[in-house]
């Protein structure tokens, strides 16, 4: 933790020695030459280029500044994510229990009285208690380690934010990025204000497609769906052969979803939730996880889906992947009953009634979602005709190859 608070000394060392170095450059380098008798193009092309190498210098500055003041709040909200897991291990053991270093939480019988160690090999009940009760502190201890984990991602996302480089500046892919990116802290208000706006993506630069795009295909199946080009082309890698996994793992993740969560229509609930998540653990265990970032966020890349479902399947989306990930030898089953506790303990996203907004799972019950108000981060357009539509990314109806959840 200590090495982080380093770290953010450093860029904040770096930020001053960057405003330095522009100072000597405009001094000695641009103000020399503005008072010299050079003239004519050259002239002219190196003020072009000394400004824009006065401007990077500004912005490694800004960046820098950026980055020292992210990583603060980030050590900060970290140190006190450790300080509450720390606590919370120590009342597991004021309360019996032994807690090992990967958080596996077990009863301690050393702290048993005779009594008890009595009861506990002769009375049923009694035994049945302290099982619960390992079981409450195993929960309790893994959502304090989830807390410090969630903080840990949130770091590295907002760093890859603010380390991107901008290509719309003179310097092009190689200046440095000056735009100022907060640390916010995993399961806050404000944190729900930033999924909403960073979980967005652009249409599919090929647009919409008709799938199976092979007019044979088509014939045999007398079905079409419509899918974003980028998920055509990654279908069409999974082969003829394999496109019926992939459907047998939407159509589980479908049943399941239905299942554990009752919805009227599947869509901006807990339902829906749960569904977009274990779809996305399913394909992870299958595919991995590379492969199902990119095929899901192609699968949200279509035109006209409003702001708040747009965000809310991809965060879940992210969500599953990362169950999956965390849990490479679960099975199916594993993977939905940690999928269950995700969403019932307010590691998801929902919309609730009213929409604009997003709310963490635990905040509002199935009879409170609904109904988004937020228009489509882009224009909506009708990009092809004459096929059956997949239902986009919020819809809840199932279909064929390549409508996903």
């Amino acid at each position: 933790m200590t090495e982080l608070d380093d770290v953010a000394a450093a860029w904040k060392r770096m930020s001053k020695r960057f405003g330095e170095l522009r100072r000597d450059y405009n001094t000695h380098v641009r103000g020399h030459l503005a008072h010299s008798q050079w003239a004519g193009v050259a002239k002219v092309t190196f003020d072009e280029v000394a400004t824009v190498s006065s401007g990077e210098f500004g912005n490694a500055k800004s960046q820098a500044e950026g980055i020292a003041t992210l990583l603060t709040e980030a050590y900060e909200d970290l140190v006190a994510r450790k300080k509450a897991l720390g606590k919370r291990v120590a009342e597991a053991e004021d309360d019996k229990m032994s807690v090992d270093g990967s958080g596996r939480v077990t009863l301690d019988t050393t702290k048993l009285n005779e009594g008890e160690r009595l009861a506990r090999g002769h009375d049923p009940t009694f035994a049945s208690a302290l099982d619960d009760k390992v079981a409450d502190w195993q929960t309790a201890v893994e959502a304090a380690v989830e807390a410090v984990n969630e903080a840990d991602a949130a770091i590295k996302k907002a760093l890859m934010a603010a380390v991107a480089p901008p290509g719309s500046r003179a310097a092009g892919m190689n200046g440095f990025n000056p735009r100022k990116v907060d640390y916010t802290p995993p399961g806050t208000r404000e944190d729900l204000d930033r999924i909403l706006k960073d979980y967005q993506v652009g249409p599919d630069p090929g647009g919409i497609v008709g799938y199976p795009r092979n007019w044979i295909l088509r014939a045999a199946l007398f079905s079409t769906v419509t899918v974003t080009e980028t998920e055509a082309d990654m279908l069409d890698e999974l082969g003829l052969a394999g496109l019926p996994a992939f459907n047998g793992i939407k159509e589980n993740a479908f049943d399941t979803a239905d299942a554990r969560f009752s919805s009227d229509d599947r869509n901006d609930d807990h339902n829906d939730a749960f569904r977009h998540s274990y779809w996305n653990a399913l394909m992870t265990k299958k595919y991995g996880a590379e492969w199902t970032e990119k095929y899901t966020i192609a699968h949200e890349a279509r035109p006209g889906n409003p702001a708040e479902r747009e965000a809310m399947d991809l965060y879940n989306n992210e969500v599953g992947r990362r169950i999956a990930q965390a849990h490479p030898d679960a099975s199916e089953e594993e993977l939905a009953d940690l999928v269950e506790k995700a969403v019932r303990g307010g590691d998801m996203v929902v919309i609730p009634k009213g929409g604009g907004r997003l709310a963490f799972s635990d905040q509002v019950g199935p009879d409170g979602t609904g109904d988004p108000t937020l228009g489509a981060p882009e224009a909506e357009k009708d990009q092809v005709s004459g096929y059956t539509d997949s239902g986009g990314s919020g819809s809840g109806e199932r279909s064929g190859a390549g409508s996903g959840s």
